[in-house]
């Protein structure tokens, strides 16, 4: 696999780090820098989409270190599989993942249809609520549509996270703990906040803030419209309130 992957990371043990493709779950564990330590966004919010993962894979009991590492399940090992599109910057595994025994044929290399996306563990936690949509412009189209409806769909109905989201209707980033402990944001725009805090010593102000998405995020693509903008356009910051402008399945990025 590392020959046809290049880039592909392995651990030790031969296992790889997989990131599931098209989904971005609340953060568990956040590290930041600046001495901010490691941060994790709004309970339950985080651990219902780790436990959710989890159980559909068909593991019933988990146990987990301090630093949210898996050290013991039961059963101890599930069969499943995933299907990998590319290698990210991480050298992780940018992947769907699937449950049980999953038949590719000879080749290892099958078309990864809306059909067979819906048997994945990604879309089982967008249709429930439990994820957030994130994409990038290496998505196949109809994938970005079947994805983006299915989390139109769960925010349509109120599901799991949906309600809690305070992404579209404002933040006021009066302190970190509040980050952490009642503004649900979509994890791209909490990881970039966090970062942002950190780079500037710790200090609240978002007076830069758009400067600092302007050099960090740059352009992305608004994909059911056909044309790009710049993503700290698509944020609204006033004051102390951070706003997202557009609903994230809108939104295609450039990897990053």
């Amino acid at each position: 696999m590392t020959g046809r992957w290049p880039g592909l990371r392995r651990h030790p043990d031969g296992g790889l780090t997989v990131r599931l493709d098209g989904v971005d779950a609340p953060e568990t564990h956040y590290l930041a820098g600046g001495g901010l330590g490691v941060l994790r966004q709004p309970p339950p919010w985080p651990d219902r989409a780790a436990t959710a993962l989890l159980e559909f894979l068909g593991f019933r009991t988990v146990g987990r270190h301090s630093d949210e590492r898996v050290v013991a399940a039961v059963p101890a090992a599930v069969a499943g599989a995933i299907a990998l599109r590319r290698v990210d910057k991480y050298g992780r595994a940018v992947a769907f993942a699937f449950r049980g025994r999953f038949r590719s044929g000879s080749s290892h290399r099958f078309a990864l249809t809306p059909a067979v996306v819906r048997s994945s563990a990604n879309w089982h936690l967008l249709e429930r609520g439990l994820a957030y949509p994130v994409f990038y412009q290496d998505m196949p189209e109809p994938l970005l549509h079947l994805l983006a409806q299915t989390a139109h769909q769960a925010r349509a109905a109120g599901l799991g996270l949906w309600p809690h989201d305070c992404s579209h209707d404002g933040f006021v980033l009066a302190s970190l703990d509040a980050l952490q402990r009642e503004a649900l944001l979509w994890p791209k725009l909490f990881r970039r906040l966090v970062d942002h805090v950190s780079g500037n010593g710790g200090q609240l102000s978002l007076a830069a803030f758009s400067a600092y998405l302007e050099g960090e995020v740059g352009p992305v693509r608004l994909w059911q419209a056909g044309c790009d903008a710049a993503f700290a356009a698509l944020v609204s910051v006033e004051g102390a309130c951070v706003r997202l402008l557009v609903p994230p399945e809108a939104l295609a990025f450039a990897e990053d």
